[in-house]
C-alpha cells in the first residue's frame, strides 16, 4: 500500500482530509478487502455523464489535486479511477451521523440497488453497530416495487429535481413531482399576491426546464417563475441573518413568512422542526411541541409515511404530552391522548430504538409513559371499587323503579 505525507497541522489541511478520507478508503479497497471492492465496482458511477461538468470540475480541483499533493501515485491510480469512485459515492452514498453526531457519508451496496421516488414507501435506520435497515413506511402489496428517496423529502420540488439531476443524472417524474400539489401539501407553493390562494406551477413530464410559470389555484393570477425564484432567494438571505439556535428568532422568522408561503412551505417545515427539537432540549414549551408536531405529523405521513422523521416527532410530541400531564394540566389535551400516545409509542420506538440518531430522551419517554399508564389504572380501578362500595346516606328513602316481576305483581 503506497505511504501517504499527510499533514493535520492546520485546520485547513485537516478539513481536506475529512473530505477525502472516503475516498481514500475505497481507492485503498483492493488492497485491503478486495471483495468490498467487487461490491463497491457493481455500482453506477456516471462517469460519462459527469465529464465537463462543474461537478467533475470541482472533483478534479479539489479531492483529485489534493490526493496527488499528499502523494498519491499516479501510475498505480490513475485520475480516472478517482473520478470512478467520486461518482459512485455522489450516487449511491447515504448521508448519515456517528453516535458522537458527526456528519458522514458511506455506502450501503444492497441499499443503494432501490430505485428512487419522492414518496418512498421505505425508510432507512442506521443501526448503531453501523449497519443500515430498511424498514416499509407504507403497506406494500405483493410485487410493489419498493422505493427510498435519493434527495430530501422535506425539500421543494425544484430543488429535489435539481439535486437529483445534477448528482443522479435523472430527472424525476414521479406522481409527486408530476402533481402541481404535491398531493395537497402544498409544499412548494407560495401565497398568491392577489388573493392569497396557493401559487402551483405545472409540471411537464417530458421536459426539464424549470421555466413554466406559476398561477393560483384559486382567481388564476399568473407569476413568472423567477419571481417565484426571487421569493425564495430573499427568504433564503434572510435566514443566513436568524440565528438558529434561539427559539425566539426562530418563531418570530416564522410569524413573518407565514404572511408570504403556504402553511405547508417546506422552509416552514424546516424551522418548526428545529423548534421542536431546540424546545425539546431546553425541556420547555411543551405545548407548543405539541402544537407543532400536530402541524409536521400529518404532512410528513403523507410524504414519507411512517418514517423515521415521523418516529422522532411522535416521540418528541408524547413525551411533551406526557410532561403536561405530570405538570397537572391534562384538561389542554385532546380526549383520548393517552391511549392513542401507547399505540404511537410502541410503533415509533420499534422502528428507531437502534437508530445512531435516537434521542436520549427515548427510554425516559417509555418508562414516564408506561408509570403513567399504571396509575391511571389503579385510579380507575380505586373509582371503581369506591362506586361499588358506595351506600347511600338516606338509603331507606331511596326510590328505586320497580322490577319487570314486581310491575307484573301490580297489574
Amino acid at each position: 500500500m503506497q505511504k501517504l505525507s499527510i499533514n493535520t497541522e492546520s485546520l485547513e489541511s485537516f478539513g481536506k482530509l475529512t473530505s477525502a478520507i472516503l475516498v481514500l478508503r475505497c481507492l485503498f479497497l483492493p488492497q485491503t478487502d478486495p471483495q468490498d471492492w467487487s461490491r463497491l465496482k457493481l455500482l453506477q458511477d456516471h462517469v460519462e455523464e459527469r465529464k465537463d461538468t462543474k461537478l467533475q470540475k470541482l472533483c478534479q480541483d479539489f479531492l483529485v489535486n489534493y490526493l496527488r499533493d499528499i502523494g498519491l501515485n499516479k501510475n498505480q491510480i490513475s485520475d480516472n479511477e478517482i473520478h470512478q469512485v467520486c461518482g459512485i459515492l455522489d450516487s449511491n452514498a447515504f448521508e448519515s451521523k456517528t453516535l458522537d453526531g458527526v456528519e458522514s457519508r458511506a455506502v450501503f451496496p444492497l441499499s443503494a440497488m432501490v430505485n428512487s421516488s419522492c414518496l418512498p414507501n421505505m425508510t432507512h435506520v442506521t443501526r448503531k453497530d453501523r449497519k443500515m435497515v430498511l424498514v416499509a413506511s407504507r403497506d406494500i402489496q405483493k410485487g410493489q416495487e419498493l422505493f427510498i428517496c435519493y434527495t430530501g423529502t422535506r425539500w421543494g420540488r425544484i430543488t429535489r429535481q435539481k439535486h437529483l439531476l445534477l448528482t443522479k443524472h435523472f430527472f424525476c417524474r414521479c406522481p409527486r413531482c408530476l402533481d402541481p400539489t404535491e398531493c395537497d401539501t402544498f409544499i412548494s407553493s407560495i401565497k398568491c399576491l392577489e388573493c392569497e390562494g396557493y401559487m402551483v406551477q405545472e409540471a411537464q413530464s417530458d421536459s426539464t426546464e424549470f421555466s413554466m410559470p406559476w398561477h393560483c389555484q384559486k382567481c388564476r393570477h399568473e407569476m413568472e417563475h423567477k419571481k417565484v425564484v426571487a421569493v425564495e432567494t430573499m427568504i433564503g438571505q434572510m435566514l443566513k441573518l436568524v440565528n438558529k439556535n434561539s427559539t425566539h428568532h426562530l418563531e418570530q422568522v416564522s410569524r413573518k413568512l407565514k404572511r408570504v408561503l403556504t402553511s405547508h412551505h417546506y422552509i416552514l417545515l424546516e424551522i418548526y422542526m428545529n423548534l421542536v427539537t431546540l424546545y425539546g432540549n431546553n425541556k420547555e414549551k411543551h405545548e407548543r411541541i405539541v402544537e407543532l408536531c400536530d402541524i409536521l405529523i400529518p404532512v410528513l405521513q403523507k410524504l414519507e409515511g411512517s418514517s423515521k422523521a415521523v418516529a422522532f416527532m411522535l416521540i418528541a410530541r408524547i413525551g411533551s404530552q406526557v410532561s403536561i400531564c405530570r405538570a397537572g394540566n391534562e384538561e389542554l389535551l385532546q380526549s383520548g391522548w393517552h391511549e392513542e400516545s401507547l399505540t404511537h409509542f410502541d410503533d415509533a420506538y420499534t422502528l428507531i430504538k437502534s437508530d445512531v440518531q435516537a434521542p436520549d430522551s427515548l427510554i425516559e419517554v417509555k418508562i414516564s409513559l408506561t408509570n403513567l399508564k399504571e396509575e391511571k389504572d389503579s385510579n380507575k380501578k380505586d373509582s371503581l371499587k369506591l362506586e361499588a362500595n358506595y351506600e347511600h346516606p338516606d338509603k331507606d328513602n331511596v326510590y328505586y323503579p320497580p322490577s319487570e316481576e314486581n310491575i307484573e305483581k301490580l297489574v
